[in-house]
């Protein structure tokens, strides 16, 4: 037993006895010390074990705790929140009948917050059983809306069971053992950044597409975000019509403000009438959910006055300056005649 720990607890002291002489009132008043003693060191006893099964409970108990979180809040997207949870506890005890107290049993993790623009779109999650030592990661998927950057304070709801008990009854060689569970319920406060992102956009499309000819094009992507876009990808998914669409494979990075282009290759069919026409897309970040987008292409057909018509553009064009030219050049001439 350790006494030291008895400072806080009340302490019923025990005098010495004193050899009193039997007779009369003396003698029941000495039977009723004798009946006291006893007590007193009853009660000392039950308030020491009491004191030290609480202790044992507290320090034999799971101790869990954040170990380390990831991840962050982009706004006006769903968001993957990774929490590491770990039993801290000591295995300094030895297991009872193969059970260790320090054991964490079925837990559950829920994640919440109290404001209304974060919302959580993952439910409970059942984590299992952590003995001490061990970790175990729980992914949520959040989503944050209408706020401003910075951090959001969230909290994570923790639910397990603990062995609180074995007690052992019956024949030895065919013992009853039952066990005894403890419900526990923890709160643990967390934080997270919230952050714009990566906001990637098309800017422009250039080259255009040849009915029943392999054509190549780029997709220029700006990021007006406040994180770098990063491992992103095009995956073109072709409908009519374009019978074949591919893209490199090779992932870029844009930087806040900056640009990127992508090839990709397409294949239209023959009979196409020239116009404009959607191509599914989707775009593939590393760290952030993927989006769709819709590509418009422009069909061209691939004839020589297709080519000539720029040509002939330019002619109209620098005839029509020569001509202004001279009018102009006529009529000052007359102007300076007239004076």
């Amino acid at each position: 037993m350790r006494y030291g720990s008895l400072l806080s607890s009340p302490v019923i002291s025990v005098g010495p006895c004193r050899d009193v002489a039997f007779g009369g009132k003396d003698k029941k008043e000495q039977s009723a010390l004798a009946l006291m003693k006893p007590l007193a060191a009853l009660a000392i006893l039950l308030l020491l074990t009491a004191q030290s099964s609480g202790e044992d409970l507290q320090a034999d108990g799971p101790h869990l705790e954040v170990s380390s979180t990831s991840g962050r809040l982009v706004l006006d997207r769903p968001s993957v929140l990774t929490i590491e949870l770990r039993n801290n506890a000591s295995d300094a005890s030895e297991p009872e009948l193969g059970m260790q107290k320090a054991k964490a049993y079925g837990i559950v993790a829920e994640l919440s917050c109290a404001d209304d623009r974060i919302k959580v779109l993952s439910g409970p999650q059942v984590v299992g059983d952590l003995a001490p030592g061990m970790s175990r990661s729980v992914r949520f998927t959040a989503s944050a809306e209408g706020m401003q950057k910075g951090i959001c304070p969230l909290e994570l709801h923790i639910s397990l069971s603990r062995l609180s008990s074995i007690a052992v009854s019956g024949d030895e060689s065919l013992p009853d053992v039952m066990f005894q569970y403890e419900d526990i319920a923890q709160e643990m406060p967390l934080q997270f950044s919230v952050l714009r992102g990566p906001d990637v956009g098309l800017e422009e499309v250039r080259g255009v597409a040849v009915p029943g000819k392999d054509s190549e094009l780029q997709l220029l992507f700006a990021n007006h975000g406040d994180e770098p876009a990063i491992g992103l990808r095009v995956e073109p998914h072709p409908q009519a019509p374009f019978s074949k669409a591919e893209s490199e494979f090779e992932p870029m990075q844009i930087d806040p403000d900056g640009t990127s282009a992508a090839r990709i290759k397409v294949q239209t069919d023959e009979n196409t009438t020239p116009g404009y026409y959607p191509l599914p897309c989707k775009i593939v970040f590393a760290e952030s959910p993927s989006e769709d987008l819709a590509v418009l292409i422009s069909v061209q057909n691939d004839s020589p006055l297709y080519w000539l018509l720029p040509a002939a553009v330019l002619i109209v064009l620098s005839g029509a300056i020569l001509f202004a030219e001279r009018f102009l050049q006529a009529k000052k001439k007359l102007r300076r005649r007239w004076r």
